[in-house]
């Protein structure tokens, strides 16, 4: 009679895949399953994590998702199923005969010096095939029980020379650094992982591989972010005293200890508001500690005039505030160089009653600073504070100090000076338009490459919060601030000349010559609007030899009502000390009315 032929049963195939999982069974050409259900549980198994690594790149234990993996204490353990089943097999025949168990023990003999001599966790597998075969044949015998202690007992010894040898037959290089087995496909990663030196962009410390990298850069850049958030205690109600008994313990009577927790120094606070209106934010707290102490009081002693911002570690994330930061000028000449000042209007010694709350923004080269008057100087009599930087305070200065003072004013904003030097001369095309377009044109790039060290630093942030975990939102970077127009630097060139008013008079009057010439033109008198316009025909002008002018006047007209111009000329002399000129060139009228 002809039998039904059936596949293979499921716990085969499940105990052929766990092998597998673990590397013990090979699937030679044509062998794998046909069913659906375990060629989706091969798939699976190809797919855990597990069966490449057993650990991340950052040391941690990987989780099996096919679930044939097992855990690492119990791979010891690995094809205890295939036993099992033997030995089930062979107690279920409990008559078997001696024979048919001795004729199994020799099956599983064979195996296992099969299994030594190299052969593949196949051929345990058939070995066990084997003995179950002989269990299950000798059904009838008497001495079942000893014969299922030696299958058994056979059948561990052939599992285990299996596990050796395929173990053995793994193909593998040993690291000659760590001495570590790694499989020959893998064997270059695992050199750059842990063998190969890296260097920290951040602080240049050398560390051995990447994963050496990562963990350099969590424990000692990132530390601090990566620590959970500390819990606020949980404050309960007050709960009524117990009464105390008549000898209280020592311990119970101190109280606990708590490290005390110095506060945080406010010190935008300590500005007046005027400055925190014209300060940037990010200038205002490296600022605020020039000025005053941790108390908020006004420093006393200034030891120089000019601060810069502090080279203090870069925020992270980036913030834009931070790459546009300004100098700082304290012009406190009473507290710096103990100059004593006078009032305006009674001449009293005046004192200063603390810092001057107007802050100025000073234009420079190529940057803005901070103008701020570390003097209030006022009057006790007049009760009248001045201004430190008026014309009526630094005329007391000597001409040492008072050239230590850094810009010309105006109503809002001030110049430096060097910008004062290139509006000086009034050569052809150097006009205040021109001057203001270049002035703009220096600052608009230093705008430039300060945006440009923002954008990277963004850049190189962005890279490393890809190791931890952040949320940071970059700002754009900010505005270019556009200078003023062309008449403002006209009315600072202006407000420079009404400073030097005093020197320039004295000059004027100390101009001398011996041989002088007096000339008359109308291109001056032309150019003349508003309500003056029209009322001068001529401008005249007396020079001397060396073409500098003596004296200019706006005349109606040219002709012998001039001598009073010649003849205040020849008093001034006189008066001077000096001899009277040699002769006068005029070129028309040289006679008098009279004919002489």
């Amino acid at each position: 009679m002809q039998m039904t032929k059936t596949g293979k049963p499921e716990s085969y195939w499940r105990d052929i895949c766990a092998k597998y999982a673990q590397g013990l069974y090979h699937f030679s050409t044509g062998k794998r399953p046909g069913a659906k259900k375990w060629k989706k549980a091969l798939e699976r198994i190809d797919a855990c994590p597990l069966q490449s690594n057993t650990k991340d790149l950052f040391g941690r234990s990987l989780q099996c998702t096919c679930g044939f993996h097992k855990p690492a204490h119990l791979s010891s353990g690995t094809g205890s199923s295939a036993a099992a089943s033997s030995g089930a097999a062979a107690s279920s025949g409990a008559a078997a005969s001696s024979g048919a168990a001795s004729s199994s023990g020799a099956a599983a003999s064979s195996a296992a010096g099969s299994s030594r001599a190299g052969t593949s966790a196949a051929a345990a597998s058939s070995a066990a095939g084997s003995s179950r075969a002989a269990a299950s044949s000798g059904a009838a015998a008497s001495s079942g029980a000893a014969a299922s202690i030696r299958v058994s007992t056979e059948e561990e010894g052939v599992r285990g020379d299996a596990e050796a040898g395929a173990s053995a037959a793994a193909p593998g290089v040993q690291c000659f650094q760590c001495k570590q087995l790694v499989d020959g496909e893998h064997f270059s990663q695992h050199l750059l992982d842990h063998h190969t030196e890296e260097t920290c962009d951040s602080c240049g410390a050398k560390v051995q591989g990447a994963v050496g990298l990562l963990t350099h850069i969590q424990q000692a850049h990132y530390a601090a972010l990566m620590k959970p958030s500390p819990q606020k205690p949980t404050v309960l109600p007050p709960t009524p005293a117990p009464t105390p008994s008549p000898l209280p313990s020592c311990s119970s009577a101190m109280p606990p200890h708590t490290p005390f927790k110095a506060p945080s120094i406010n010190w935008k606070g300590f500005l007046p508001e005027p400055f925190r209106r014209v300060i940037q934010e990010a200038d205002q707290v490296w600022i605020a500690k020039c000025l005053y102490g941790p108390t908020g009081q006004l420093k006393q002693k200034l030891q120089t005039s000019w601060y810069y911002p502090p080279l203090e570690p870069k925020p992270s994330p980036p913030e834009p505030g931070w790459y546009c930061r300004q100098r700082l000028f304290i012009w406190a000449p009473m507290r710096m160089w103990g100059i004593p000042l006078k009032c305006p209007q009674c001449s009293r010694k005046m004192n200063s009653s603390g810092i001057y709350r107007k802050v100025r923004e000073v234009i420079d080269v190529d940057s803005r600073y901070y103008l701020v008057g570390g003097d209030y100087p006022r009057c006790n009599k007049c009760a009248l504070p001045v201004c430190p930087w008026s014309q009526d305070i630094l005329s007391q200065l000597d001409v040492a100090h008072r050239s230590m003072f850094p810009a010309v004013l105006t109503t809002h904003l001030a110049l430096d000076r060097k910008c004062m030097t290139f509006l000086k001369p009034r050569t052809s095309g150097n006009s205040s338009s021109y001057f203001q377009a270049a002035i703009e044109e220096v600052h608009s790039e230093e705008w430039a490459r300060q945006a440009i060290r923002y954008l990277s630093d963004c850049e190189s942030h962005q890279k490393m919060a890809t190791f931890v975990p952040s949320a940071a939102a970059y700002p754009p970077p900010l505005p270019f601030r556009p200078l003023p127009l062309a008449q403002w630097f006209e009315t600072v060139h202006s407000n420079d000349i009404l400073s030097h008013l005093e020197e320039m008079k004295g000059v004027i009057t100390s101009t001398h010559g011996r041989i002088l010439k007096m000339d008359s033109t109308k291109k001056v008198t032309k150019k003349l609007a508003g309500g003056i316009g029209g009322s001068a025909a001529w401008m005249t002008n007396i020079d001397n030899e060396f073409g500098q002018v003596l004296n200019s006047v706006l005349t109606t007209g040219e002709g012998a009502g001039l001598e009073e111009l010649c003849q205040g000329i020849v008093t001034h002399y006189k008066n001077v000390g000096k001899d009277e000129p040699e002769v006068i060139y005029v070129d028309r009228d040289c006679c008098s009315q009279s004919g002489d």
